[in-house]
């Protein structure tokens, strides 16, 4: 084995010297002090403090500990989110979702054959009069005075509402046969 540097050491020790750095390097920082009897010397710097200084690093800061304060979102009003759907979306959303879940409940049935059984015992008239008046009952009784709540129960409350829409708009008095009327 060599003892001999190789090339790539060569080059970094040549590096350091440029910058001043070891025993031989060139420039006047290391050249006139002798650095390893300084990095080695064996003086003790005094880094207690004396008797009258007092000692630092045993006092309280007051920056050390977090100050309490009210949350900003306490003391600053709310900014209200840019929605990501349109309000015309959300209101169809809505009452699709509350006509949904009448019909799986049941009720559109209900108010379908109410409105089928009208049309074949009176006539067409008295079905869509029968549909317009429930809707228009519904509407004023019922889900007129349910907005304001809480909007879970309030889409709750508008079930009834959104089936009967569904059920006088799905009101087909020709289509005996196709299966749209129970």
């Amino acid at each position: 084995m060599s003892r001999e540097p190789g090339a790539d050491e060569r080059r970094i020790r040549h590096l350091l010297r440029q910058h001043g750095v070891g025993p031989d390097a060139h420039g006047d920082a290391m050249a006139t002090d002798d650095w390893w009897e300084q990095l080695y010397d064996d003086k003790v710097t005094d880094t207690e403090p004396k008797g009258d200084e007092p000692d630092h690093r045993f006092q309280p800061q007051p920056d050390y500990w977090p100050r309490p304060h009210i949350p900003a979102i306490l003391t600053q009003p709310r900014e209200r989110a840019t929605a990501a759907i349109s309000p015309k979306t959300r209101r169809f959303l809505y009452n699709a979702s509350a006509a949904g879940t009448g019909w799986l409940l049941g009720l559109y049935q209900q108010f379908a054959s109410a409105i089928a059984d009208c049309g074949h015992q009176t006539s067409i008239a008295g079905a869509l009069t029968l549909g317009i008046g429930g809707t228009a009952l519904i509407a004023h009784l019922w889900d007129r005075r349910t907005r304001h709540w809480w909007p879970g129960i309030a889409w709750a409350a508008r079930i009834p509402l959104a089936t009967a829409l569904v059920a006088l708009a799905l009101y087909a008095p020709a289509a005996s046969g196709t299966g749209l009327t129970p």
